[in-house]
């Protein structure tokens, strides 16, 4: 084996073995594995701290090349064909912005300065997360709908987010791939937030914000919460019927400290009701009405903790959350997008399809309201929701209302291992009869949860019983109309 071969295996196996280490640190403290120091054309040696052992590794001697003469910074180049260093004598020296790389809730690259004393010398950082639901579905239907029993990847995604030229400015990157989209790889979030309250006011971080690009936006608490952690395998119908989702968008974002409790508070200007996939531009399926919503939440009593529903902490005094939100817009038949995307109450349908064929816009208000609870071990939600569609343009139709609600519970038996969980959902209303009378549909489900480590590694078994669909859902695995026991195993792994 040639000296040059030998040292990229060494250098191979140092990573692996760093590489092993981070995972050995999952959901601890932040565990920084490989920290390097200023470097220059005369370092021939870089340390790397695995498991509290120094490991030396001898590198080929390191060349910094003129700045000038690169469209990048490289911080690194090797002598190539066995040039010494006196060939190297005019090159220009510089110091280097030293990087750090470990594990943090993440995998994390970051200007060494940064991470170790929080300044904004070198305000960069880039954290790499993933994770997975891999799921088997068991429909066993009561319709006319099919049965199924298959093993499907629900959610396969990746985060790549951090901050950029300032600590205020932030980035948020996730990309989906599933199963029910084929080979598709979709990019699901891009957004940059800053932070006006802290870089232009010197007010504390978070007071006033500004957020643009493709991401969720501010209604329910069922939306806000991620996929991963839900105690169920995933959300409720009611709370998929009533969806706002994703979209392009522009909004502010704040915390309002001034009154007795703080209050969170955020506000969008979007593109319409779930057209977070939707194409855009003069070919697209968009109206050209935008539409508003906004959502405010607060912590009446104790320290609620991270956004999930599980108590993992056991609350020893009662930790509540409190919230509301509202989205409003105007749908339009030339937006096929949203006129179609609405559904009504038991059926299941598209509204589109009941309507009047004369009908040519209408107006939409959604309002939610939700509560939840933790203390010892258990937790208790529920969000109820509001839906008026009005002002029928192009044909007589009457105000339709539907509304609806999900109530959910969960207690650990074994504390942060095992816990058992319940759920009621249901949506009535009158538009599946366009206000004749009203109809309901309803979703009974209990569970059980078992957390290897948190909600880095989870298993869920639930069983629901469906009395008939008012959504279609490839995500929920349930189709309109649905009746019958649905039963889910998943799987959930993530970093």
């Amino acid at each position: 084996m040639s000296k040059q071969l030998w040292h990229r295996w060494r250098c191979c196996s140092v990573l692996l073995l760093a590489i092993c280490n981070c995972t050995s640190g999952f959901g601890g403290e932040p565990n920084w594995l490989a920290e390097t120091g200023e470097i220059g054309v005369t370092d021939d040696q870089q340390y790397w701290l695995i498991n509290a052992e120094l490991v030396e590794t001898v590198l080929p001697q390191p060349v910094q090349l003129p700045a000038d003469d690169l469209p990048y910074e490289r911080p690194l180049q090797t002598r190539a064909n066995g040039a010494s260093p006196s060939d190297f004598a005019s090159v220009h020296q510089q110091t280097l912005v030293p990087i750090g790389v470990g594990y943090d809730n993440g995998f994390i690259i970051a200007s060494e300065n940064d991470l170790r004393l929080g300044t904004d010398d070198f305000p960069y950082q880039l954290k790499i997360n993933g994770w997975g639901q891999l799921r088997q579905t068991v429909l066993a239907s009561d319709s006319n709908n099919r049965d199924v029993n298959q093993i499907q990847l629900k959610r396969a995604r990746i985060v790549l987010s951090g901050h950029a030229l300032t600590r205020d400015l932030s980035y948020f990157v996730q990309l989906d791939g599933r199963s029910d989209a084929s080979d598709a790889l979709r990019i699901l979030d891009y957004y940059f937030a800053y932070d006006l309250s802290h870089a232009l006011l010197n007010e504390a971080p978070g007071t006033l914000g500004i957020k643009a690009g493709l991401y969720k936006m501010p209604f329910s608490l069922a939306r806000y919460l991620s996929g991963k952690e839900l105690e169920f395998a995933d959300r409720s119908m009611s709370s998929i019927f009533f969806d706002v989702n994703r979209s392009l968008a522009f909004g502010l974002y704040g915390e309002n400290n001034s009154l007795p409790l703080p209050v969170h508070w955020e506000l969008a200007v979007f593109n319409g009701l779930v057209t977070g996939g939707a194409e855009t531009g003069s070919s697209g399926t968009l109206d050209n009405n935008h539409a508003v919503s906004g959502r405010v939440h607060l912590h009446p009593t104790g320290d609620w903790g991270s956004g999930e529903l599980a108590d993992f902490t056991n609350h020893q005094q009662l930790a509540t959350r409190m919230g509301a939100g509202f989205a409003v817009t105007i749908i339009d038949r030339l937006g096929s997008t949203e006129f179609n995307s609405l559904r009504v109450a038991d059926s299941g349908r598209q509204l589109s399809s009941l309507l009047p064929v004369g009908v040519e816009s209408y107006d939409v208000a959604l309002y939610s309201l939700d509560a939840s609870i933790k203390y010892r071990g258990l937790s208790a939600t529920g969000e109820y929701y509001f839906r008026n569609l009005s002002g029928f343009r192009g044909a007589s139709v009457p105000d339709l209302l539907d509304h609806g609600f999900w109530l959910q519970s969960g207690k650990f038996l074994i504390p942060k291992k095992f816990a058992i969980l319940t759920r009621w959902s249901r949506v009535t209303g009158n538009s599946g009869t366009l206000g004749a009378n009203n109809q309901s549909s309803d979703e009974i489900a209990c569970g059980g949860v078992w957390y290897f480590n948190q909600q880095h590694a989870k298993l869920t078994m639930d069983a629901t019983h469906l009395n008939g669909a008012a959504v279609n859902s490839t995500v929920l695995d349930i189709s309109s109309g649905d009746t019958g026991w649905l039963y889910r195993t998943q799987f959930q792994f993530s970093f």
